[in-house]
């Protein structure tokens, strides 16, 4: 929904002819580290009634291992329609938290309500467990490239804010993110949480049978480079279906994998744009959270995708 997605402001056909970012102010945003200036409380707790992903119970959170079969699988009509609705729940989530995103409000509360509201679905808030991970959806502010955990941050004016959400319902996962840019942002973040919807609207139009599966790649890397900023290359998109990750991955700079897109695959695709330098730190000390390593701001966006016999469908439309 519009509310849902306020970053999009600056009409397409401006932003197409700017050529370069915008030049990067100085900013007084409170920077997310040291993470122990926050506390990472317990996450929402999921009732036994709720059914489980594979990793759920798991002590180490691992998911199952994928069969060699499930490569690059076309989904049968029952798995569309399931993912039909994880998907559209996903964005209703989505929409959710990025509707609850407002100034003095912590990342912590968002993901709170954003879990109440998938289990009261009957879904499973999937970052909950997943290899460990603390919380049901991850929040990644400025700097914070992905796997941000949610916390006692209050978000703060001028911000923009990177909020993944997935659920598991009925033995299907959906996928989705998106950005919301916190009161009044300055110009060049606005450009770059923009530019980077633009890439994931465009890179979805390219989707159709027989596209290759590196076009999207190298469509993202030249859509980045022309308007001056940086694609990370280190995390990519998957395939999905009764798994979160599954194969192959889909990158979003240049690469060798000519896969052949048939009806019937679902994946996601979801760049993430810097507006300096690329370059990533490992995660820090929580596990997860990881940083542009010279403090530029990202910006990513999400959605999951079927092949169709005549194009694509976006499954994580709102």
């Amino acid at each position: 929904s519009p509310s849902a997605y306020p970053a999009m402001a600056i009409p397409w056909r401006l932003l197409a002819r700017r050529a370069v970012a915008s030049t990067v102010p100085a900013r007084r945003n409170t920077p997310a580290v040291p993470l122990s200036n926050w506390t990472v409380p317990p996450a929402v707790a999921v009732p036994q009634h709720i059914p489980r992903p594979s990793y759920a119970d798991d002590p180490q959170g691992r998911p199952r291992e994928l069969l060699p079969e499930e490569f690059a699988e076309q989904k049968s009509p029952e798995m569309i329609g399931k993912m039909r609705s994880a998907c559209g729940l996903a964005a209703e989530a989505l929409a959710l938290a990025c509707e609850v995103a407002k100034v003095g409000v912590t990342t912590d509360e968002v993901d709170r309500r954003t879990s109440e509201f998938v289990i009261s679905r009957g879904a499973y808030p999937v970052g909950i467990n997943y290899y460990g991970f603390p919380r049901g959806l991850c929040a990644s502010p400025n700097e914070v490239v992905l796997h941000g955990v949610p916390n006692t941050r209050p978000l703060e004016e001028g911000d923009i804010i990177n909020f993944d959400v997935t659920v598991y319902l009925n033995g299907a996962f959906g996928d989705c993110s998106a950005m919301v840019c916190v009161g009044d942002v300055d110009p060049a973040a606005r450009f770059l949480v923009d530019a980077t919807k633009q890439c994931l609207d465009e890179a979805v139009e390219l989707v159709g049978p027989g596209l290759k599966l590196n076009q999207i790649g190298h469509f993202c890397h030249d859509f980045a480079r022309k308007r001056g900023l940086h694609v990370v290359s280190q995390f990519c998109g998957h395939f999905i279906g009764s798994e979160l990750h599954m194969l192959p991955n889909v990158s979003h700079v240049p690469n060798s994998l000519a896969l052949e897109l048939l009806p019937g695959m679902t994946f996601t695709i979801e760049p993430i744009f810097v507006e300096g330098s690329a370059e990533i730190t490992d995660a820090l000390e929580d596990g997860w959270t990881i940083l542009s390593k010279n403090g530029d701001w990202s910006a990513q966006w999400e959605h999951t995708v079927l092949v169709t016999e005549h194009g694509a469908e976006i499954l994580t439309s709102c």
